[in-house]
């Protein structure tokens, strides 16, 4: 290992993995925009399910498979893979985050599934806030603490390890959830029909 290790500038990462990362978001964004502005439900629908999709495999793939390379590696493996997965995720996944809920809400409103306040809704919605709590409050911050690590003149490989463990411990969590999620929509949009 060098006397310091590489940061993100040093590598390169924001242009390549940071791009591909906020160009995908955008896409998302663009996307859910369109949906939401043509006013076709089996759009926004299509939206809902597909980016459900990618941010459910993204979170899946962090935290089963990342989680536990992060745990057997030394600091210098690990810091190489918190260090090219930060700059892609710390915008796809929240931007992932969000058109997914907004979208759901949407089609929730428009189905008017919401009321009555059955058992079932009411747990969608428990685990929902569960979901974007993590994402949002959990996930994010310690995102952006690692890319400032990362980007930091002298950066602390333990540290940006031990943030990166943080948050595929989080999304270990929330891919369980977003899993649960995946089978109470299923009961919801029978209902829905």
């Amino acid at each position: 290992m060098p006397d310091r290790p590489d940061t993100v500038a040093d590598r390169g990462t924001p242009t390549v993995a940071g791009v591909v990362g906020a160009g995908l978001a955008a896409c998302v964004a663009v996307g859910f925009g369109y949906a939401s502005l043509t006013g076709t439900i089996a759009t926004l629908r299509t939206v809902h399910v597909w980016v459900g999709t990618a941010w459910t495999a993204l979170v899946l793939m962090y935290g089963f498979i990342v989680a536990p390379l992060l745990r057997e590696r030394d600091t210098t493996a690990a810091y190489a893979i918190v260090g090219r997965l930060v700059p892609a995720t710390i915008v796809l996944l929240p931007t992932l985050a969000v058109v997914t809920i907004a979208a759901g809400v949407t089609m929730a409103l428009t189905y008017e599934i919401v009321w009555p306040m059955t058992t079932l809704i009411r747990t969608v919605l428990g685990v929902a806030v569960a979901i974007a709590g993590i994402a949002l409050l959990g996930v994010l911050p310690t995102d952006v603490l690692t890319y400032r690590e990362l980007q930091s003149a002298n950066p602390d490989p333990e540290r940006v390890v031990s943030l990166g463990a943080r948050t595929a411990t989080l999304l270990t969590v929330q891919g369980a959830l977003q899993v649960m999620m995946l089978f109470l929509m299923l009961r919801v949009a029978a209902m829905a029909t």
